[in-house]
């Protein structure tokens, strides 16, 4: 079986290949990352060393500028490299073109929270071998220390061993000014790089911020002659030379640290203090604590897949590289590319709180917790920004690194105030499945009051409609500036909802009146087959992608945005998003009609698209399209699916990873104050294994083709199977079957239209607080039948009195989607 913790780097040629492993071997803390650019080995193509939370930012430029734009763009900027160790041995520099690797072996070793490099390397001028391993490691001990160590065996004893170590800031612009997804703000110009003795600094002027970094060393296996420091414009460089023993050790560390530029002195001291301490650790320490972090992370985190080693490699991958870019103090979140590229300049967007902060609050609820610390720790910017725009409460940023808007591009940035509600509904599912109230109290209860109050002074009131948002943008950015964005009304409904049922006891009755007022009388567009995505989405030509050649996608970086506006395309899942997130408040035939008409018309040229509309094509029982969409969510950075995984890693579809495990295999919510489970495992698989953190206590899952299995391990534990209540004692599992139980038989449906006998079903579904894979209609013809199978019920004739064996029938049944949509990008 192959290792499904390791993943390697076999291709030292491509430069395609080098681009990619540079962003997929990024190592990282949540505070510090590093690249895993090739600089040792003189191949980088883009190196980088970025620090959570230290950016440079400047005044946007428009050509046009009206009042409420965003003033300020805001970009992460890289710190000073650590990665450089050059060593020369009886004068030939190791490495170079002097010579070649007859083994060249990297790899991400995820188990123990490593980057790894074996190397033998042999020089042409002696024809000698010098073979050696070097291991990097950013510990989740030493927020901003990274270590390096190298073991080098030399061909013999008693060698001339020169090494020279260097710390070094280059800025490569990283821009783009034709695709808006990679920034081309910046350049360098505003930073000023010092040195001040050993450490080098870089002040970033337009934020005032400033980063400092400082080397130490131990170095074994070398009777040393010369020792000296030197430092450049850029750089500073520690040299070491003497005779060396057959094999030699190097450890490097680097410590980091930063803050405001008049705060240096302060953030020198916090450098030598973090070196320091790392010193005295050495590198077994760190590495055995480093294994003893991940394995407790792994315990919580891990889900095992049963029958398919590509598809566990990569989910492993994924929850890996969200562990790693994520903070954990409360002062910073997780950017679209985390910490492995400057790809969206590091901003944190809805990604966060929409598609990562649900893997963290089940699995590392502190996490979490530090996620919505830091959208708290925002709020008096995000009131500002509500006022600027005219209203109250809360408006919390579309893309930001420092709380500001730093959207240049209003109508798919400002307008997308539905990131309000994500925020909002994340703090609300933390609260649900952790218990812990106390987040209420450092902040939490003002973010829950603004944004509601930011929904009330938002809405317009039209008579024949009620509540209606105006002028807003959706999850899909092929449609700007629209009305009554069905994803952002409903969201909106329950942000308000949500408010005041955790504030009922600490806000006024008037405020809840109030919140509850607009929440109850929210317009959502309705018509008579589907939902429509908004006010006049539906009145639009349909895109005309049989003539939209493959080489024309995304249509963002080939079609002017005012083309893609008047047509019906959508770049990721709008209302198909909003049924992954309110599954119980569609009917099963409005569910399967919506997926079918927005399956057609969705490009996916977002990587957040295909997590949505595979957990709606698992719940439909389209399993192919299901399962294509979950390996391409799975492998968008191991595949390189979008062709830009240089730029950095895409975290939202790491995050989409999981809850494509989590609401489509397990069919998880948490809409009854707990957790509940509608479990179906993809034929593909055998089996996944996978534990869950609820209301304090590990939740052991294993699910099978026929048989689910609940362990609550620290405590009793309320939690429902389908529409079942289930108690679970602690320590003690339970197995219950997959298939849910036939609960209600339902013949006595009159003769009416179609959408009457499907309205019908519903309520009577409704009024018994029953899910629609538990009931069984009777139908009185075959066409009737056909008919009930197509809106998503389990059906029989009436002559037919084996309704279990029916009803069983169906339930395993797989079902085809022959629609028409874009070529699958996996």
């Amino acid at each position: 079986m192959k290792e499904q913790w390791i993943i390697e780097q076999d291709n030292f040629n491509s430069v395609s290949e080098i681009e990619k492993f540079e962003s997929l071997f990024t190592i990282g803390n949540g505070f510090l990352g590093l690249r895993g650019d090739l600089t040792i080995q003189n191949r980088a193509i883009t190196r980088g060393t970025y620090i959570n939370g230290f950016y440079e930012k400047g005044k946007i430029k428009y050509g046009e500028k009206a009042y409420g734009f965003a003033d300020n763009w805001q970009t992460m900027i890289p710190v000073p490299d650590s990665k450089y160790i050059k060593i020369e041995v009886d004068g030939v520099e190791l490495f170079t073109k002097n010579g070649f690797f007859t083994k060249n072996k990297r790899f991400l070793d995820m188990r123990n929270g490593t980057l790894n490099w074996e190397f033998t390397w042999k020089d042409d001028l002696h024809n000698q071998l010098f073979s050696g391993v070097l291991v990097t490691i950013v510990p989740f001990a030493e927020n901003g220390t990274v270590l390096h160590h190298m073991d080098i065996e030399l061909p013999k004893q008693g060698m001339e061993v020169s090494i020279t170590s260097s710390i070094v800031l280059e800025i490569d612009k990283s821009g783009d000014e034709d695709d808006p997804r990679v920034s081309a703000h910046f350049n360098g110009s505003t930073l000023d790089v010092t040195s001040e003795g050993d450490s080098l600094f870089v002040h970033a002027k337009g934020s005032d911020l400033i980063a400092g970094c400082k080397m130490e060393h131990s170095i074994e296996g070398i009777i040393t002659k010369e020792n000296y420091s030197r430092v450049a414009a850029n750089r500073v460089e520690k040299f070491w030379s003497g005779i060396a023993d057959k094999t030699i050790q190097i450890t490097k560390i680097a410590s980091y640290s930063y803050g405001k530029y008049s705060d240096k002195t302060n953030i020198l001291k916090n450098v030598d203090n973090e070196l320091k301490e790392a010193l005295d650790y050495g590198y077994s320490k760190i590495a055995d604590y480093q294994q003893s972090y991940m394995n407790d992370f792994w315990q919580r985190s891990d889900v095992v897949i049963d029958g398919n080693e590509e598809a566990q490699l990569s989910l492993r991958y994924n929850l890996f590289q969200l562990l790693q870019s994520t903070g954990q103090d409360g002062k910073r979140s997780i950017a679209a590319k985390g910490l492995s590229g400057l790809g969206y300049e590091g901003h944190y967007f809805w990604d966060a709180e929409a598609y990562v902060l649900p893997f963290f609050i089940y699995t590392n609820p502190k996490i979490a917790r530090s996620m919505l610390l830091y959208r708290i720790s925002i709020m008096d910017t995000a009131e500002e920004r509500a006022e600027i725009l005219g209203h109250k409460g809360l408006l919390f940023p579309w893309r930001t690194i420092n709380g500001e808007e730093s959207s240049a591009y209003f109508p798919a940035g400002t307008a997308q105030y539905h990131i309000n509600a994500d925020i909002a509904l994340g703090l609300s599912q933390y609260l649900d499945i952790t218990d812990d109230r106390s987040i209420l109290e450092d902040g939490g209860d003002k973010l829950l009051s603004g944004t509601a109050d930011f929904w009330c002074s938002l809405a317009d009131y039209s008579d024949g409609k009620g509540y209606c948002f105006n002028a807003v943008t959706g999850p899909d950015e092929y449609t700007a500036l629209i009305d009554n964005n069905f994803f952002t009304n409903v969201m909106a409904r329950e942000n308000l909802l949500l408010s005041a049922k955790w504030l009922k006891d600490t806000v006024s009755e008037d405020d809840i009146s109030r919140w509850l007022e607009v929440a109850n009388n929210i317009y959502l567009p309705k018509d008579k087959r589907i939902t429509p995505q908004d006010d006049n989405f539906l009145t639009k030509a349909k895109w005309d992608f049989d003539n939209t050649p493959m080489d024309k996608y995304p249509l963002l970086l080939n079609f002017h945005p005012l083309n893609i506006y008047r047509k019906q395309v959508l770049k990721q899942a709008d209302v198909v998003m909003a049924q992954m997130l309110f599954r119980d408040e569609f009917k099963p035939g409005l569910m399967k009609r919506n997926f079918d008409y927005y399956e057609e018309l969705t490009t996916r040229d977002s990587s957040l698209s295909a997590c949505a509309q595979g957990i709606n094509a698992f719940w439909l029982g389209y399993e192919d399209i299901g399962w294509e969409y979950f390996l391409e969510t799975i492998h968008t950075d191991r595949q390189n699916i979008h062709n830009n995984v240089a730029h950095g890693l895409h975290t939202a579809s790491m995050g989409g990873s999981y809850l494509m495990v989590l609401k489509g295999f397990l069919g998880v919510n948490s809409s009854y104050n707990t957790i509940g489970f509608r479990p179906k495992l993809p034929t593909q698989l055998k089996k996944i294994q996978i534990n869950m953190m609820v209301k304090g206590s590990k939740l052991e899952i294993s699910l099978t083709p026929d048989v689910i299995s609940y362990l609550s391990v620290d405590a009793d534990m309320t939690m429902y199977h389908f529409s079942d209540k289930i108690e679970l004692k602690r320590g003690v599992s339970i197995e219950l079957p997959t298939m849910p139980k036939l609960k209600l038989i339902v013949d006595s449906l009159q003769k009416k239209t179609k959408p009457e006998i499907e309205e019908e079903i519903w309520n009577v579904i409704e009024n018994k607080n029953l899910l629609p894979e538990e009931v069984l209609v009777i139908a009185r013809n075959k066409d009737e039948r056909d008919f009930l199978n197509e809106i998503g019920y389990s059906s029989d004739l009436i002559k037919n009195s084996n309704y279990g064996s029916e009803f069983i029938k169906y339930r395993s049944s797989k079902r085809t989607f022959l629609g028409k949509r874009p070529k699958s990008k996996y």
